[in-house]
């Protein structure tokens, strides 16, 4: 009899590392997005300390500080990638031995491009929460895609909740509506929250056929290799970034920080390269345990703490429509978890 069990609880484990793990990568990314936010729009830091507001939000600037910080991020992932996986580079250089999987790997890294670029304008432009809860699309784009391409049918609990959760995020959304009077562009900033929802989209089934094994076809012999692990998966994403972000500046105007503001810029990227790097590898270990699709959609708290860290030590509003918001997301996900625990 326990012999019987221990596939099941093996799997509900699993499952169960799975939500732990992307949560705290939620919680990793919701604190990125605030720091993120300081680079373009000065703050109160806790309502006492004045600081931020060092960069404008030429495309120039946001393409060197994503340049730098994934730069960082590569940097500090490949001095400890040994330590967390031997076989980094190995696997790395296995790539060029198997070219499809290579070319899933630079569509990861040229969809992060994308979708990170267009989410720091986004950030730039609207406050934190109106940013990330639009940003916050891709759970629905993944869900369906997966659908689609992975034949990963979604689960009619999975639709109820993905709507409990989207209803909370555009309550969030509607709670900083006060506020459009003081922002930048807010129509700009929303479309770029659409743009890197759907690329954020795209990068997850990458994420998902390079990290997951690949399922054998009863027809033909599959011939397709052992997933890639999160770790070496991690380091080269961030490469792509970084370089697309190189190249794009050979082809941009110059940018523009001011000679005072560029130490605090960087001890910022430095710290804010730290806390994405550790988000990153959270976030790609439990794609590897729980898919892309559920992955993304309890990922889905990261608008509503977003909002909650942006309220704490940016001092930006929380409206009564914001908290109701956060309480349905935080519901829907909780709930989410559950049932994922039970059907597994």
């Amino acid at each position: 009899m326990s012999r019987s069990n221990t596939p099941n609880n093996s799997s509900s484990s699993r499952v169960l590392l799975g939500i732990v793990l992307v949560l705290l990568s939620a919680v990793f990314l919701a604190l990125q997005n605030v720091i993120s936010r300081l680079f373009f729009v000065p703050s109160d830091l806790f309502g006492h300390i004045r600081m931020g507001g060092w960069l404008t939000s030429q495309f120039s600037n946001i393409i060197m500080l994503l340049s730098a910080r994934m730069a960082l991020m590569a940097v500090m992932l490949a001095s400890v990638a040994p330590q967390m996986h031997a076989n980094t580079f190995s696997d790395i250089r296995q790539l060029t031995k198997n070219l499809r999987l290579l070319y899933y790997v630079v569509g990861s890294g040229a969809c992060l491009f994308v979708g990170l670029t267009a989410l720091y304008f986004s950030l730039s432009q609207v406050v934190a929460g109106v940013a990330i809860a639009t940003f916050f699309i891709y759970p629905a784009i993944t869900l369906f895609l997966a659908w689609h391409y992975l034949q990963q049918r979604p689960r009619a609990y999975q639709l109820w909740l993905t709507l409990v959760i989207f209803f909370g995020v555009a309550l969030t959304t509607q709670g900083t509506a006060a506020e459009t009077t003081i922002l930048t562009n807010p129509t700009l900033g929303i479309l770029s929250g659409l743009i890197a929802g759907l690329s954020f989209g795209i990068y997850g089934i990458f994420a998902e056929l390079v990290l997951q094994p690949a399922k054998t076809n009863s027809n033909r012999r599959q011939t397709h290799r052992q997933p890639l692990h999160p770790v070496s998966f991690s380091l080269i994403t961030f490469i792509v970034v970084s370089t697309l972000g190189g190249v794009s500046l050979l082809f941009m105007p110059a940018t523009e920080v001011a000679a005072i503001a560029w130490l605090p810029v960087l001890l910022v990227t430095l710290l804010s390269a730290l806390i994405t790097v550790i988000a990153y590898v959270l976030n790609n270990s439990g794609i590897r345990l729980i898919g892309a699709s559920l992955t993304a959609l309890i990922s889905a708290s990261a608008p509503a703490l977003t909002a909650l860290f942006a309220w704490f030590a940016l001092k930006e509003s929380l409206q009564p429509q914001q908290m109701l918001g956060i309480a349905f997301v935080t519901a829907g996900v909780a709930t989410l978890s559950i049932k994922t625990k039970q059907q597994r």
